[in-house]
C-alpha cells in the first residue's frame, strides 16, 4: 500500500486532540518536570547551613577568645563558648554537635594540636564544614602562632568510616528501596484490579470492603518487612555495615513505615482510572521524598519551607533512624524520636485512603 500523507495528518489531529484533552497525559509531560526542576532549584542547595560544632581547649589565649569569631561564617554554629578538653567529642558522641574541635597548647617551641571529631554518619553535611574549616579557621588559627605555622590536624571520625562510602548510602538506600516499592505496589494495587474487572466481582461476595482492604494490603506491608530483613542482611555482609542488635527496633518499625507509603499509593490508585495516572501520582511523591530526605542532599542546606515539608515525609526519618542505629549505635528508645512523625503520617494517609475508597465505591 502507498503511504498517503493525507490519512497521516488526519490521524495525527485526532491524537493531537487526544493528547490535549487528556490532563493526566499532560500533568505528566509537563508538570512532573517543572516540578522537578522547582524542586531542584530552589528546595536544594549543597552547601549545609548551621550546623553545630563544639570547641574545647586547654590553651588560656584561644579560651578567651569566642569561637564564633574563628568561625564568622554561617555554614556552622558555635555550640557555647569552648569547654574543657573532652568536651567537643563528648558534645559529638551525644548528638549536640556534629563536629567537635579541641585546640591543645603546644609543647614547646612547636604548634598548636588540633583534633577535629566528626560524626561520620552523614558524610554529605560534615564533609563540606570540614573544608570549609580548613580554610576559615585554621586559616585564622595561624595567627595565634607567633611563627606563622599552622597548627598540626588530626580528623577523628566517631560513626561510621571515611574511607567506606558504602556506608553512608547503604542505611538509606533501605528507606529508599522500600519506599519504592510500596509506593508502587499501592498504586497499581485498585486500579488493576478495576481495569480486570476483578475488584467489583469480590466485592459482590459476602466480604466487605473493609475487609477486602485490609486483606489485599497486609501482604504487601509483609513484604516491606521482609525486605527490610533481607536488606540489613545484605548490606552486612556485602558491604560489612555493623547490625548491633538495636537493629530489632529499627525492624520492627518497618511495617509503619512500609504501611504510611502503601496507603499513599492506594489512595492513588483510587482516584486514578488508570494505571498510568496511579503510577503518575506514585512519581509525583517519590521525587520529593527523594530531594527533600537528606538522602541525596545536606537536609540544613536547604530553604525552610523544603526543610518542614522534607520533615513531613516518613522517608527522611526512616533515613534518621537507619543511620543512628547502624552506625552511631544509638539505643533502641531513640526511634521513638523517628517514629511519631511516620505514625502521624500513617494515620493522615490512612484516613486519605478510607475517603478516597468510600467515596470510589458511592
Amino acid at each position: 500500500m502507498t503511504f498517503r500523507w493525507r490519512r497521516a495528518a488526519a490521524l495525527f489531529r485526532v491524537e493531537t486532540r487526544c493528547l490535549l484533552m487528556d490532563r493526566s497525559a499532560l500533568l505528566l509531560i509537563f508538570g512532573l518536570p517543572l516540578m522537578q526542576v522547582a524542586l531542584y532549584g530552589y528546595g536544594v542547595g549543597f552547601l549545609p547551613r548551621h550546623i553545630p560544632v563544639a570547641f574545647s581547649t586547654d590553651d588560656p589565649v584561644v579560651s578567651m577568645t569566642p569561637p564564633a569569631r574563628l568561625l564568622n561564617d554561617d555554614t556552622v554554629q558555635v555550640t557555647g563558648p569552648a569547654g574543657k578538653l573532652g568536651e567537643a567529642e563528648r558534645a559529638v558522641r551525644e548528638g549536640k554537635a556534629q563536629i567537635g574541635v579541641e585546640v591543645t597548647k603546644p609543647v614547646g617551641d612547636g604548634p598548636r594540636g588540633v583534633t577535629v571529631f566528626v560524626d561520620g554518619s552523614d558524610p554529605a553535611t560534615v564533609n563540606p564544614i570540614l573544608e570549609r574549616l580548613n580554610v576559615i579557621f585554621w586559616r585564622r588559627a595561624a595567627q595565634y602562632e607567633a611563627a606563622g605555622e599552622i597548627p598540626a590536624v588530626r580528623v577523628h571520625w566517631l560513626f561510621g568510616d571515611a574511607a567506606r562510602e558504602s556506608w553512608a548510602v547503604s542505611p538509606g538506600l533501605i528507606g529508599l528501596v522500600v519506599m519504592v516499592t510500596m509506593l508502587f505496589l499501592g498504586a497499581l494495587c485498585l486500579v488493576r484490579e478495576r481495569e480486570r474487572g476483578t475488584w467489583e466481582s469480590l466485592l459482590a461476595t459476602p466480604v466487605r470492603p473493609a475487609e477486602a482492604l485490609a486483606g489485599k494490603l497486609a501482604p504487601y506491608v509483609l513484604i516491606g518487612f521482609i525486605e527490610t530483613v533481607l536488606l540489613l542482611g545484605f548490606i552486612h555482609v556485602a558491604f560489612d555495615v555493623p547490625l548491633p542488635l538495636t537493629s530489632i527496633a529499627l525492624i520492627a518499625i518497618s511495617p509503619l513505615f512500609a504501611a504510611s507509603y502503601l496507603l499513599l499509593g492506594f489512595t492513588f490508585s483510587t482516584l486514578a482510572q488508570t494505571q498510568l495516572q496511579a503510577v503518575q501520582g506514585a512519581v509525583g511523591v517519590y521525587l520529593p521524598s527523594l530531594l527533600l530526605s537528606g538522602f541525596l542532599f545536606p537536609f540544613s542546606g536547604m530553604p525552610t519551607w523544603a526543610r518542614w515539608l522534607g520533615s513531613a515525609l516518613p522517608l527522611t526519618h526512616f533515613i534518621r533512624a537507619s543511620r543512628d542505629i547502624l552506625l552511631r549505635q544509638a539505643p533502641a528508645s531513640s526511634l521513638w524520636l523517628h517514629l511519631w512523625p511516620i505514625g502521624l503520617f500513617t494515620v493522615a494517609t490512612l484516613i486519605a485512603a478510607l475517603l478516597a475508597f468510600r467515596r470510589h465505591l458511592e
